[in-house]
């Protein structure tokens, strides 16, 4: 039974609830790791000339999601809709595709990642290479999956209420290791760090554009506001929520990765192990302390894990309703929960963690393929932004120029993040065709309505031939 738009009841979703949900998806296990993953790549100065560029093209980004739903507040499907409705049911279809396999793939190293670090309290988890890998870790990883699941099921807000106290606590113990770190601080460590060059690195924007590579992770999930406008109070809480969870984010990422050039120096930063936030902290108050960080990253990671699964949960169903997704995903429990889209998700992150069980080499760049797929609905939406503004009677410059700069932006994210990876993102993508399928017939309508849409089916089904091909005799990697 196809399941109608949420009534007045159901709109449950606060200001602080839908921000909870957009900070959770972004603020996962990278925050941790930013230390020595940035100095790995780049010195100081490179590491604050790249924090400018990031601030300038995510707080464009978010605009662009802003202006959107200031500007078409009847889209409230989100960054699928964003697709849709600017470029036709095929693009909104494998925007919905890639967003769905994107937040399932995230999920899948956040699960890794969880029990990684509770190995470092009980070996039977894996430590080192093993590290979430062990057959006892995948168990746990798979109960975790349907524990998640049953909690999204019994309603939406309840979901949210969890997140909320999950975001709660993740702030506060971030703003106590960003105080630590501030306290830790000494202006001529830092001074020295930002005079010494390590040759090794590269140009600077060779470190800027690998410094890059590491921060594009930490910010997916600017849109989950958007996604889930749906449910909100108020339609004008969505775009506040995204804009001040960016800032928080960018203050937060920011402070971690630059204040440690002040603690100790590069070399240090780049010998640490993960979480790299812990031997900043421990260099400042103790060894103890570094249980305080991995308690601090399972529940930044079980926050992100559990916004990201109500993300591919909703995404299934909001583009379902459009009818570009098959109708069995609009089913809806007693409370209001689509639940085989639910159900779906759980099953679909299942089968993702008995691959990276079987095929731990693959799971080591699943970060870099979820990238990847979520980076395209990115430009596409900064596209539809830019649509509208054109569109207007009269053309507002200022916000031109902000949108351009989202479009260009995402471009450059998708550049950065690896176009190897892009590429066999498509073999990912090429999958989704048969619930595209399925959909257009259950409508009676034909399958591609234009001549683009045929041409970008076969595109996407070239490359993923191609890259299919190409892993098949080994030439190409994961």
């Amino acid at each position: 039974m196809a399941a109608k738009a949420p009534s007045a009841g159901m709109k449950d979703l606060t200001f602080f609830a839908l921000f909870s949900l957009t900070f959770g998806s972004m603020m996962g296990s990278g925050v941790f790791d930013i230390p020595q993953n940035i100095a790995n790549r780049s010195g100081a100065v490179a590491v604050i000339l790249h924090w400018f560029i990031v601030a300038a093209g995510m707080i464009a980004l978010a605009w662009s999601f802003v202006y959107i739903s200031n500007k078409r507040p009847d889209i409230k499907s989100g960054i699928y809709g964003y697709a849709k409705f600017g470029f036709g049911d095929y693009v909104g279809f494998t925007s919905a595709w890639g967003y769905f396999l994107n937040a399932l793939l995230g999920n899948a190293s956040y699960l890794i990642y969880i029990f990684a670090t509770i190995g470092h309290f009980f070996p039977i988890f894996g430590h080192g290479a093993t590290a979430g890998a062990t057959f006892p870790a995948f168990l746990c990883e798979s109960f975790l999956i349907w524990l998640v699941i049953a909690l999204i099921t019994k309603g939406v807000k309840e979901a949210s209420i969890v997140n909320v106290m999950i975001t709660t606590v993740k702030l506060t113990a971030l703003a106590i290791l960003i105080l630590v770190f501030i306290y830790g601080f000494k202006t001529s460590v830092f001074m020295q760090n930002i005079s010494t060059h390590d040759l090794h690195l590269g140009s600077m924007w060779e470190q800027i554009k690998a410094t890059m590579l590491v921060t594009v992770w930490d910010f997916l999930g600017i849109e989950a506001a958007c996604i889930y406008a749906i449910y909100a109070k108020d339609m004008k809480d969505v775009g506040k929520a995204t804009m001040l969870a960016v800032v928080v984010v960018l203050l937060i990422d920011t402070a971690l990765s630059v204040l440690p050039f002040g603690i100790i120096s590069t070399a240090s930063i780049q010998a640490l192990d993960t979480p790299s936030t812990a031997g900043v902290m421990a260099s400042v108050v103790g060894l103890m302390s570094a249980n305080f960080i991995r308690f601090a990253v399972l529940i930044c990671v079980a926050g992100a894990l559990l916004a990201w699964c109500m993300l591919a949960t909703n995404i299934l169903f909001l583009s379902a309703q459009d009818r570009t997704m098959p109708a069995f995903l609009t089913k809806v429990n007693k409370n209001g929960v689509p639940s085989n889209a639910a159900l779906m998700s759980g099953i679909t992150l299942q089968i993702m963690m008995i691959f990276a069980f079987f095929s731990q080499a693959v799971y080591l760049n699943m970060i870099m393929i979820a990238t990847s797929l979520v980076l395209v609905p990115y430009l596409l939406a900064a596209m539809f932004s830019v649509k509208l503004i054109i569109q207007e009677k009269k053309i507002y410059y200022y916000e031109l120029i902000k949108g351009s700069l989202a479009v260009i932006y995402s471009i450059w994210m998708i550049y950065a993040g690896g176009l190897k990876y892009l590429a066999i993102s498509t073999m990912m993508y090429a999958l989704g065709i048969l619930f595209f399928y399925k959909a257009r017939k259950e409508n009676k309508r034909k399958m591609f309505e234009n001549k683009f849409e045929i041409g970008l089916f076969i595109t996407i089904m070239t490359v993923a031939i191609l890259c299919g091909y190409f892993w098949y005799t080994g030439q190409v990697e994961f």
